[in-house]
């Protein structure tokens, strides 16, 4: 399923892109005019073509000024789909109501400037979502702060970071856990966007994700263990009356494909088939991606939690994670073992939300027997 998503998605964005070109460049031409067909076109390709640039000179020149481009051109990517969307719907309405090009081709306009200030506004807004789990063989309530995916580095930086931790800190929460895609580039290492980590009241430990191996994963777990937080390397941890299974960025098992290369020739079958989980105590697995849920349940996990998958992001994207990944978002219950994947607290492409949020997330794990 992952497989046949990640070939849809490719062929979706190529087929958006051909789209914004062909039909949206014409529908712009109907309705304004003022200069010939191709010229629309070709300030359609241009658009285009600074948007994809961008994706890359920004991890090669990681300053202030790049940045700002870089920013600007992830909402370009996000408008120009969106204006194409509602040139069509526009179009649609004209066949049974006869209006204006001009004024129908300005609110069509208006639509996608709309739907791309409500997605940058909620982009730079950080919530906290509160969540109940019962546990079984808990013995009492233990609450963690699950930060996932804040992509600290190009669209993210310190001051967002900082926000995380200051909301943290408010629900005075037993534990942190950071379930990966901490950092986006190497900027988040040279500019020391990590430092407010190192204000968390709680405890906080660190699992990776594949962006922090983009990013040069010995230097990110340098950083990270520089502002006193653990990093858990397929290892185990018994704090607050639980066990805490830090888990690297895994395949399943050696035959589950992974649209993410992942170098670490370790599985989630393997590394849990060696831990010894005390049947006793309550077992809680972290890691970045949710996948490898059979084998967790085989060594007696109770609950697992991961990210990764943004929710989508921006819609329609927030569609296609659906298809993509079985554990897209929110608390799903196996009968054995509990998922819990975060929407994750930043983005990557842009800086933007629609159709979901950024989200840091208190789980608060409660005795089975709480009612």
């Amino acid at each position: 399923m992952k497989k046949s998503a990640s070939i849809f998605g490719f062929f979706a964005i190529l087929g958006s892109v051909v789209l914004d070109i062909w039909y949206g460049a014409w529908r712009l031409y109907v309705h304004f005019g003022g200069a010939p067909l191709w010229l629309y076109r070709i300030g359609m390709i241009l658009a285009v073509i600074y948007v994809f640039s961008m994706f890359k000179i920004v991890f090669i020149f990681q300053n202030k000024f790049v940045t700002t481009i870089g920013i600007i051109a992830g909402y370009l990517a996000v408008f120009v789909p969106f204006l194409t969307f509602s040139l069509g719907l526009v179009h649609i309405a004209m066949l049974a109501i006869d209006v204006s090009l001009i004024l129908s081709g300005l609110f069509a306009v208006a639509i996608a400037f709309a739907l791309t200030l409500v997605g940058v506004v909620l982009g730079n807004m950080i919530f906290v979502r509160k969540t109940e789990i019962k546990i079984p063989k808990l013995e009492h309530q233990v609450t963690i702060m699950q930060i996932s995916d804040a992509h600290i580095g190009v669209l993210y930086g310190e001051k967002h970071l900082s926000k995380i931790v200051k909301k943290t800190n408010l629900h005075n929460p037993d534990i942190v856990v950071v379930t990966g895609d901490l950092t986006e580039t190497k900027a988040a290492l040279k500019q020391k966007m990590l430092r407010p980590l190192s204000g968390l009241n709680a405890v906080a430990y660190f699992v990776e994700g594949n962006h922090d191996t983009y990013t040069g994963l010995d230097g990110v777990l340098d950083e990270i263990r520089k502002q006193n937080v653990r990093v858990l390397h397929n290892e185990m941890v018994k704090t607050h009356g639980i066990q805490l299974v830090g888990l690297d960025y895994l395949k399943a098992d050696e035959g589950t494909y992974d649209m993410h290369a992942v170098e670490n020739r370790s599985t989630v079958k393997s590394v849990l088939s060696k831990m010894k989980i005390d049947p006793a105590l309550p077992a809680v697995v972290a890691i970045h991606n949710a996948t490898g849920v059979e084998y967790a349940e085989a060594a007696g996990v109770d609950l697992m939690i991961s990210g990764h998958t943004h929710r989508g992001q921006v819609f329609p994207f927030t569609l296609l994670t659906k298809m993509a990944y079985h554990y897209n978002g929110g608390l799903y219950d196996t009968g054995k073992t509990k998922i819990f994947v975060s929407g994750g607290a930043g983005g990557v492409v842009c800086r933007m939300r629609l159709g979901s949020v950024n989200e840091i997330n208190l789980l608060k794990l409660v005795p089975e027997n709480v009612e």
